[in-house]
């Protein structure tokens, strides 16, 4: 893109699909915040819709744009071992935010389809979606760095 819309409007002096890529996990992960509130209420219909349209659009956004990004403008330097603090911040991001669309899918699966066999469902719903939550903010904060330290 080019002119104005070629950066974002941060103030960092990245492209426009950084910013709104941020500002949407963001607020994904406020999402996730309330999907939990309403498994507390006992709202499960409605915490398992805002669950897994999280899950369905930050599956989008790894395919649009994490995807891409990281093909394009981290994975040469990545692959040829620099050791820098944005290719850490990268590569724990990528590690921890692929662990947590896996065990995501994983969970979204046993509670939402009869898809997965009865020896490898689980009962107790809470530790597997604390551990995912906790996995998924993970994920955001190092996403968060990782732009911060690319920007700085």
């Amino acid at each position: 893109m080019n002119g104005v819309w070629s950066t974002g409007f941060i103030g960092r002096g990245a492209p426009l699909g950084a910013d709104l890529n941020l500002i949407i996990e963001l607020g994904l992960g406020v999402a996730l915040l309330g999907g939990m509130a309403l498994a507390r209420r006992g709202w499960y219909r409605g915490h398992g819709a805002c669950q897994s349209t999280v899950f369905l659009v930050v599956v989008l956004l790894t395919v649009v744009w994490m995807g891409p990004s990281l093909h394009d403008n981290y994975g040469p330097s990545l692959f040829a071992g620099d050791v820098n603090r944005v290719n850490v911040a990268v590569g724990a991001h990528i590690v921890i935010g692929t662990v947590a669309l896996l065990l995501g899918a994983y969970v979204l699966l046993v509670a939402g389809t009869p898809l997965v066999p009865k020896r490898l469902r689980f009962d107790d719903y809470k530790p597997w979606m604390r551990t995912l939550l906790v996995l998924w903010w993970l994920a955001i904060l190092l996403g968060a760095l990782t732009y911060w330290l690319a920007t700085s």
